[in-house]
């Protein structure tokens, strides 16, 4: 073939082309939808969109998942606060992410009715840790109710206390914990409840089943103070276990401890290596890179998930703006994790609708 015929071949694959007519029929047919609806596919300027350029709405009638912001870090015992600013700066990182994800051609708006219900506002006494958590259960108990599944940008870890009390109501739930620390301290530092013992309170509480509790990434200062996980049948996979035996191992433990239960998955930012994570409120080295949370995430599908949440992200202590950059691609992932499996659930796709 000379150089004429291949430049003829390549202006015919192109020839009377758009920019979303994609190879993939049912990934063009989602994009031609999206941008018939009014969704700005390309600019990273759309502060009229929420997260993954979800469209705001706080009407639950119909909803499958929802994504929601807690700007929370008064309980955070340490200098670092800084979490209530994640929810705004993965939402503008979030731009960045495609609405399908490239790895299997999901669409988690073709299959799932999604909204970002935007963040939480604190009304009751927003100064004081108990009733914010109050506040927080208050509205997850009312998603559990609508059968409604979470993805929460949080906000500091005890946030998640308030979640899995909310959706653990009714039945105690499978927990999949990423984090550098165990978080099930028992009385710190003279608070019922914070980031360092919310899962003992949780356990306590009989929100979580600790014998169907799997807490993955554990290391460095802190381990000492986790005795509870351990007596209480939670299945331990420290870091070093974690990279020495590889993700593949990680995801057949999850699976064989939590089985089809109904789990909630919640990521610290601090499982991430801080040469990754920096951003985060409790830094710690010699963790998880990226790409294995992903790997675990993406290894966890066809699992019953009712929520996910990532937390603890503190952008402000990074002003590259890699660890939530980082943090927004995870979302997105346990966004796709979450759809696939509640459309599981439901035996049918619901659609996203712009207007």
């Amino acid at each position: 073939m000379n150089k004429q015929e291949r430049m003829e071949k390549y202006r015919k694959m192109v020839e009377g082309k758009g920019l979303w007519e994609v190879d993939h029929p049912d990934v063009r047919a989602f994009y031609e939808r999206a941008e018939a609806e009014g969704v700005e596919l390309v600019s990273n300027n759309v502060p009229h969109l929420g997260l993954f350029r979800a469209p705001y709405s706080q009407n639950l009638d119909g909803v499958d998942i929802v994504i929601i912001g807690l700007p929370m870090d008064i309980g955070v015992p340490n200098p670092r606060p800084g979490t209530r600013n994640a929810p705004r700066a993965v939402r503008f990182w979030g731009l960045d992410r495609n609405m399908v994800n490239y790895a299997n051609n999901l669409c988690p708006f073709d299959i799932c009715n999604i909204v970002d219900y935007g963040d939480l506002e604190f009304m009751d006494n927003p100064y004081d840790l108990t009733s914010n958590l109050n506040e927080i259960s208050r509205l997850y108990g009312e998603f559990k109710d609508r059968n409604i599944v979470p993805l929460t940008i949080g906000g500091e870890h005890t946030c998640t206390f308030a979640t899995l009390r909310g959706l653990g109501k009714d039945e105690p739930l499978a927990v999949v914990h990423l984090d550098a620390h165990g978080d099930t301290s028992v009385g710190f530092q003279g608070s019922e409840v914070s980031d360092a013992s919310l899962f003992q309170n949780a356990a306590c509480g009989g929100y979580i089943l600790p014998e169907k509790m799997v807490q993955v990434g554990q290391r460095g200062r802190g381990i000492i103070r986790c005795d509870f996980s351990t007596n209480s049948g939670m299945r331990r996979i420290m870091a070093d276990e974690a990279q020495e035996k590889g993700m593949d191992y990680v995801v057949s433990e999850i699976k064989r401890v939590v089985g089809d239960h109904p789990c909630y998955l919640t990521i610290d930012t601090d499982c991430l290596d801080c040469g990754e994570m920096p951003g985060t409120t409790l830094p710690e080295p010699f963790g998880l890179f990226g790409r294995e949370v992903r790997d675990i995430i993406r290894g966890m599908y066809g699992m019953n998930l009712v929520g996910a949440d990532i937390m603890e992200l503190s952008p402000d202590f990074d002003q590259t703006g890699k660890s939530a950059c980082l943090a927004a691609g995870l979302a997105f992932e346990m966004m796709c994790l979450l759809a696939e499996s509640k459309a599981r659930q439901n035996g049918e796709k619901h659609q996203t609708h712009w207007k």
